[in-house]
């Protein structure tokens, strides 16, 4: 099983301080044996403020791509979506010229966009240096819901694919998510939350594959490490 590290604090500017020179020294390193790193972002309130101090920081950014874990099939200006999310914290001030590969194509739902997503996918430099997970109290990692068949697609190591459309129906707007076989070719992946209840569903994961948990598959994967960073 895959080495899963914890990392617990007081609170939440603490975890910010700590993970912030983690996260630069690995785009740093990229850089410097690749001339590229590349990072993928989880969306949502959470690493909001890790995104500002970032975006505050000398760096090449230039030689960074930067893209997200999933995104709402909406379009880029829209509130809910990633990518505007990630401009307005992070894509500015001196990373204002970091490169940024979207998820969002042009076909009216993502599951006639996978061709075209899968193409801008593969302009990002791998494996990736850093990926920035979050997760959900229903155990839902990037757009991996519970209970769904196109989460189980998702989640199949046996997939040749890099994203896969998601629907789960009702109000609740299609999504474009990297599956997992995409998510875990990296170097190392954060994952990143606050709360007990969460904390509780992170433990319950990590015990063993658990479909109504589809963090389980993270966790219980062999290819590469997985950093929780975690304040209440």
């Amino acid at each position: 099983m895959v080495k899963i590290t914890e990392y617990k604090f007081e609170n939440r500017d603490e975890l910010i301080e700590t993970l912030f020179p983690t996260v630069l020294d690995h785009l740093k390193d990229g850089i410097a044996k690749r001339d590229a790193a590349s990072m993928l972002l989880s969306g949502g309130t959470t690493p909001g403020p890790l995104y500002e101090k970032l975006s505050n920081t000398d760096l090449d950014w230039e030689k960074v791509w930067f893209s997200p874990t999933d995104e709402r099939w909406v379009e880029p200006d829209h509130d809910d979506s990633n990518e505007k999310l990630i401009r307005d914290t992070l894509l500015k001030n001196k990373a204002s010229n970091a490169n940024y590969v979207g998820l969002k194509s042009a076909p009216s739902d993502p599951f006639e966009g996978q061709r075209e997503t899968e193409q801008k996918i593969l302009t990002l430099p791998r494996p990736f240096d850093v990926v920035l997970l979050g997760m959900g109290e229903d155990g839902h990692t990037a757009s991996f819901f519970p209970g769904l068949e196109d989460t189980k697609n998702a989640l199949n190591m046996d997939t040749q694919r890099l994203c896969a459309g998601i629907s789960r129906g009702g109000d609740d707007v299609d999504r474009m998510t990297m599956t997992l076989k995409c998510l875990i070719d990296a170097k190392r992946v954060f994952l990143f939350f606050y709360g007990q209840k969460k904390l509780d569903v992170f433990n319950d994961a990590k015990l063993g594959i658990n479909d109504k948990l589809p963090v389980s598959y993270l966790l219980n994967q062999e290819h590469v490490p997985v950093s929780l960073y975690w304040a209440p």
